[in-house]
């Protein structure tokens, strides 16, 4: 009997459980019939405005983007991918370090966005990006070669002061940019390319200037109009030789910058003392420039300083090339 009483009592919830799902299904089968020949139509997710739908991707945090939003639907892939270049502008700082300290699986989020990236890179126009901001994390050189090859009509090109003297991961993929307009980079990755800057027009360089690169810099850039020197160590006729050249920049900006007897051992160690500077023929010769900032030595305490960086911003573990990391 107690066998019998237990079958019984399973037929029945089985039943019951099966006439809850008839009308369940009986509910949902109405309210699409009423949908339909209503004033308005069931919506789908593709369905969205992609303006609405993009103002409320680009308030998602990344890793939501990249591992929940884009398994929405096709329109909200479309939206993320558009999210990794919003107005032509590619991000790789966001992949930085420190921009996801609360997140323990970093390694696998850059990863992922990189993987992200390059399907953008793959379905855009080539003409689409027009600007590439790098922050303090180092690609491998082919990664750089490879987004290079798909934004040939780059004209704003932004590399962190944190990477220091770190430019080698750079050379393969400068020769695809040849439309650069507004640069900002190693002193050194300047000198190595600098037949790819003829067309800049706004030069910010971080590092030590010597002899040799204020002559590229008088000699390459024809259509230089603004100069960026900051914190950077310049040999004694370095500003000399490139006023030569430049006689009537717009914008020539000198601060906190110090000059080096010996350029070679302050680029090696990235400190150094500093010499004076000739005032009277650099007053001379940046006559003709119509803003010329620079620092007053009594007025500054990092230009009153005994000894001198011209990698402030670098990383201290970044200063020692055992951690270095490619990813």
């Amino acid at each position: 009997m107690v066998g019998f009483d237990i079958i019984s009592l399973s037929l029945c919830l089985s039943y019951i459980v099966s006439i809850k799902m008839r009308l369940k299904a009986a509910r949902l089968s109405r309210a699409a019939s009423r949908a339909e020949t209503g004033p308005t139509m069931v919506r789908s997710w593709d369905d969205l405005n992609y303006d609405i739908l993009m103002g409320i991707i680009t308030r998602v945090p990344w890793r939501c983007r990249l591992y929940v939003a884009c398994l929405v639907s096709k329109s909200w892939l479309a939206a993320v991918l558009d999210s990794l270049s919003p107005g032509g502008v590619i991000n790789l700082k966001v992949i930085d370090p420190h921009k996801l300290k609360n997140d323990f699986d970093f390694p696998r989020f850059q990863r992922r966005y990189l993987c992200f990236l390059k399907h953008m890179l793959d379905i855009k126009p080539v003409d689409s990006c027009s600007a590439l901001c790098i922050g303090e994390t180092v690609l491998k050189p082919h990664k750089y070669v490879y987004i290079a090859k798909r934004t040939p009509s780059l004209q704003r090109l932004v590399i962190s002061e944190a990477l220091g003297y770190r430019y080698s991961c750079f050379l393969q993929a400068m020769c695809y940019w040849r439309k650069l307009k507004k640069v900002k980079c190693p002193v050194d990755l300047f000198v190595f390319c600098s037949v790819c800057f003829k067309k800049v027009e706004s030069l910010q360089l971080f590092g030590v200037v010597d002899d040799a690169a204020a002559k590229a810099i008088r000699d390459r850039c024809p259509r230089l109009r603004r100069l960026y020197l900051i914190s950077c160590a310049l040999s004694i006729t370095a500003l000399s030789t490139i006023l030569d050249g430049h006689k009537r920049l717009e914008v020539l900006d000198t601060r906190h910058s110090f000059c080096v007897r010996d350029c070679k051992k302050t680029a090696s160690i990235g400190i150094s003392q500093s010499v004076e500077w000739n005032e009277e023929e650099i007053r001379c010769k940046a006559a003709g420039i119509k803003l010329h900032l620079r620092c007053t030595k009594q007025r500054c305490p990092k230009c009153s300083a005994t000894w001198k960086h011209c990698y402030p911003k670098m990383k201290g573990r970044l200063a020692n090339y055992r951690y270095w990391r490619y990813i």
